[in-house]
């Protein structure tokens, strides 16, 4: 099932892309790529492989999480987009104790067994100033919903709360950040997590981009979290990270694809994130609403 649907929508993609009306460098596409609030319409898959480390683990506890991310913004008047920036997880983890599942892009659960489901889903909505040079800016609210199939990573909540995004770019360079903060709002139907606190918890994606000749770049993009529930010991994750990526064509569909290394340099006492190898590739769709 999981195959057959990334096969559509890349087909529905070069259908869609072969109707453009201008084309533009690959060069040009690279850096428009690096602005999460850039008008280009594109289908984002994921994947981050995520080893981790405390007295709890073994040394062979590790979480696999898939991100496929439809970003499809609308340009409005005076320079500004809307966007709605969907997440839909697909979790491969253990099914033993879970730590913390507030957050499906960075759970921490251990354990022997596993399982491979859908997890939460995660909604960013909002309304941003895009420039290619200069400063862009958006703000909006993000919302999780408690989808999750897994036996043990699952909020089993809905949660709402703020986002904010701010970059700057020129030539070379593309620097910003991406908030988002949830507040636990309502429990689903599961009656095992019923007295579960209600999350509290933020997610600050840092992006570092350095723009090279010929479409390349150098990058970092991970993300820092911090669980307001948590003691300070096990509250903070910190990672740094270094990346390449790089844009081509596969038949006429222009393809971003980037591979990053990311060393968490403060994680939660109890269990946290070690290292992270995160691929990914945006697949370019032509925006309807706009220039490509």
């Amino acid at each position: 099932m999981k195959k057959t649907i990334i096969k559509s929508l890349v087909i529905l993609g070069l259908v869609q892309v072969s109707l453009m009306a201008k084309e533009k460098t690959m060069e040009e596409l690279s850096k428009e790529m690096s602005n999460p609030l850039a008008q280009i319409w594109n289908l984002s898959f994921q994947n981050n492989y995520t080893t981790y480390k405390s007295d709890l683990v073994d040394g062979g506890d590790h979480v696999n999480v898939t991100l496929f991310q439809p970003v499809l913004p609308i340009p409005l008047d005076n320079g500004m987009t809307a966007f709605a920036r969907p997440v839909i997880t697909y979790i491969d983890a253990p099914t033993g104790a879970v730590i913390d599942a507030s957050n499906p892009r960075n759970p921490h659960v251990v354990g022997k067994n596993r399982e491979a489901k859908l997890g939460d889903i995660i909604l960013p909505v909002g309304v941003g100033v895009v420039k290619m040079k200069g400063w862009s800016y958006g703000v909006g609210a993000t919302f999780i919903f408690p989808t999750s199939q897994h036996k043990t990573v699952a909020s089993h909540q809905y949660q709402a709360g703020p986002t904010a995004l701010a970059l700057y770019g020129n030539e070379k360079w593309t620097v910003g950040g991406h908030m988002q903060h949830w507040w636990g709002v309502a429990r689903d139907s599961n009656e095992a997590t019923k007295d579960r606190q209600l999350a509290n918890h933020t997610d600050i994606q840092y992006f570092i981009i350095y723009h090279l000749p010929q479409a390349w770049q150098l990058r970092a993009s991970p993300h820092i979290t911090y669980n307001w529930n948590a003691k300070s010991n096990n509250a903070l994750t910190l990672p740094i990270a270094f990346g390449v990526g790089k844009m081509i064509k596969i038949g006429p569909m222009p393809v971003q694809l980037m591979a990053e290394y990311q060393k968490t340099v403060i994680a939660p006492d109890s269990i946290g994130a070690d290292d992270t190898i995160m691929l990914q590739a945006n697949f370019i769709i032509k925006n309807p609403f706009g220039e490509l």
